[in-house]
């Protein structure tokens, strides 16, 4: 090699260097903003499943970022019920916008006996102090999305002027992918609003155990493989989280994205190499 040819050689190897030197690290967001998790992130190795499932964004319930949420992935706060207590929604939504928090989701089925379980006129008295934020609100989830707690908590909120920027929408039906499209269709057209799905999977509410659960993984990927795609596509859908029950889950098993281990399922890993 001529003395001209190895000076141009190092140059571009020099180049090279300094180039890759320069490159930004590899970010660990997804490729959908829309696609997030529901979960409390409360196993031993919560880091290392939402790092490998990969998540745009998580919920827990709760309004405390977990310690152990992976950089990259999005924390939205949820007010789960209302006893009154004014100034804790009010510490926790000024924490929220500390961190760059932009919204906050309402109560968890206030409809439901067994989850935030109140009256629509409680909700609608709790939620000018949700307001008082400035974060885009979510509204209450119920069980249905257009039950009657439902329909008279959105239609009190448009007559009292009371602000809700988007529907938050439970699913747990059969893995009949047009039926579910349908629904949110639906819910879309009843409410006007743009939609977040933060709870949905495939449920057998009769199973008496796992093995007995009627709806196969094999039957609910078919599902996902149908239903995420379009939910990118779909404008009125801003975001949807799936919920990654345990296995052992007698109803939700088979809907699990990790196994008692932390391996992801074979729905897992679909969830975690899905791209928009």
């Amino acid at each position: 090699m001529n003395l001209t040819s190895r000076r141009t050689f190092l140059q571009a190897s020099l180049a090279t260097a300094a180039s890759t030197t320069l490159l930004p690290a590899a970010s660990s967001k997804s490729s959908s903003s829309k696609k997030g998790i529901a979960s409390k992130a409360k196993h031993p190795k919560s880091k290392k499943i939402l790092e490998e499932l990969n998540p745009n964004w998580l919920y827990t319930w709760g309004t405390k970022k977990p310690q152990n949420l992976p950089q990259g992935i999005d924390f939205v706060p949820m007010i789960w019920g209302y006893w009154g207590k004014n100034d804790s929604i009010r510490k926790a939504a000024a924490k929220a916008k500390e961190q760059g928090i932009t919204e906050l989701l309402g109560f968890n089925e206030p409809d439901g006996k067994r989850q935030a379980n109140m009256k629509v006129e409680k909700a609608l008295r709790a939620w000018p102090v949700l307001m008082e934020s400035g974060l885009r609100l979510g509204s209450p989830a119920c069980v249905h999305p257009d039950n009657e707690w439902m329909k008279s908590f959105m239609a009190a909120t448009k007559k009292q002027k009371l602000r809700v920027d988007f529907v938050c929408v439970h699913s747990y039906g059969n893995p009949n992918a047009k039926q579910f499209l349908d629904q949110m269709e639906r819910v879309h057209r009843l409410y006007k609003k743009p939609i977040w799905i933060t709870e949905f999977a495939i449920g057998d509410w009769n199973a008496k155990s796992p093995q007995t659960n009627k709806h196969k993984p094999e039957e609910i990927l078919k599902f996902m493989d149908k239903v995420f795609p379009a939910l990118e596509k779909l404008d009125y859908i801003e975001k949807y989280a799936w919920f990654p029950a345990q296995q052992n889950s007698k109803a939700l098993g088979t809907s699990a994205l990790y196994d008692s281990k932390a391996n992801l399922t074979k729905l897992g890993k679909f969830y975690a190499d899905f791209q928009a």
